[in-house]
């Protein structure tokens, strides 16, 4: 069984580290949906990239928040 100190040090760590990696994956797909062949004859291709770049720079929002706050002693 892990020491119950060690998993609530390196628990947050883990979380960041997932926020940030969604937060890039979010932003790169949204930027593939934007530059896709025929985008720009939807609108709703050319909608869904701008939401997923926004979702994903909200998240590195959240992650840079969570980084100032892992850090307060």
């Amino acid at each position: 069984m892990d020491n119950p100190k060690k998993v609530v040090t390196e628990e947050p760590r883990k979380s960041l580290i997932v926020l940030f990696l969604s937060a890039v994956f979010s932003i790169i797909v949204g930027i593939v949906a934007l530059m896709a062949p025929g985008a720009e004859n939807t609108d709703m291709a050319e909608n869904v990239g701008w939401v997923m770049i926004l979702v994903g720079l909200g998240a590195l929002v959240f992650y840079i928040i969570g980084r100032k706050e892992q850090h307060r002693p």
